[in-house]
């Protein structure tokens, strides 16, 4: 292992002192001012602005990019795969109200729509975090309790994201997850800084799985062009088709009448 990289994983690797601390002044005084104000310039009251060349560049140079190389990213996970994840955990689970739907309010899954519905769901460092910064609003539950959010979350059309905290290495991406998001198209501002500013100015990451569509099975419905939230897919010769980057989140697979679309792993 290089120098650098073992300098850089002991100042963001999991259980790093710097990472804990940056983690908990994320969730207490940075997360949510910066979610507000993101989803106005960009979907909200002050569009009017975010559509000014200078205050987009501001926003991707200034917020996006250090943020989404540095700060935080994601990395989808299809609706079977996440419940694997939850298994898979060690240690407490918290829950909490959706920061983005808490913080804008623009989202028809905000939480005054869905009453007792929360979704932001933190695992590994990020409960203690979240749970320091906000303990009237998270509590802990059992992965029975998380399973039944994410199932109902998936049943509204939400897809699952992981987030990692400090993805500066591909070492240390994994294992520095804090929280599993229940995502959607209307109130996700990761999601709005990937759409509106581009993949190379807020980066979202490449799940492990991949969708692969069997044309025998195609009847060329279109349900999965319009479940994927990445535009990645089309219809072409009467056939489902992929034409983008497959982020692997399986909302194309969930909505396909045919069962046509597989969710397999990515090849290395």
């Amino acid at each position: 292992m290089s120098g650098s990289h073992t300098l850089a994983h002991a100042i963001t690797g999991e259980h790093s002192r710097f990472r804990r601390w940056t983690l908990y002044i994320l969730a207490r005084f940075i997360e949510m001012p910066l979610l507000y104000l993101g989803y106005h310039l960009l979907r909200g009251r002050f569009q009017w602005l975010g559509r000014n060349r200078l205050v987009r560049a501001l926003l991707g140079w200034g917020v996006a990019v250090p943020f989404g190389y540095l700060g935080d990213t994601a990395r989808p996970i299809p609706y079977p795969q996440i419940l694997d994840v939850i298994d898979a955990l060690d240690g407490p689970i918290g829950v909490g109200p959706c920061r983005c739907r808490t913080a804008h309010h623009g989202c028809r899954h905000a939480p005054e729509t869905e009453p007792g519905l929360d979704t932001d769901i933190v695992i590994r460092t990020g409960v203690d975090a979240w749970t320091r910064a906000f303990p009237h609003d998270y509590r802990l539950i059992d992965k029975t309790q998380v399973k039944h959010i994410i199932a109902e979350c998936h049943r509204q059309g939400m897809w699952h994201m992981v987030f990692i905290h400090c993805p500066v290495t591909d070492k240390n991406k994994q294992e520095n997850e804090y929280v599993i998001c229940n995502c959607c198209t209307c109130g996700c501002l990761p999601y709005i800084l990937n759409r509106e500013l581009g993949q190379r100015m807020y980066p979202l990451l490449r799940g492990e799985y991949i969708a692969r569509t069997d044309p025998r099975r195609c009847t060329g419905h279109g349900a999965c062009v319009a479940a994927c939230p990445f535009d990645a897919r089309t219809l072409a010769d009467g056939k489902a088709a992929m034409t983008g980057m497959c982020l692997g989140c399986g909302m194309c697979a969930a909505a396909c009448p045919e069962r046509a679309i597989e969710i397999m792993l990515r090849e290395t």
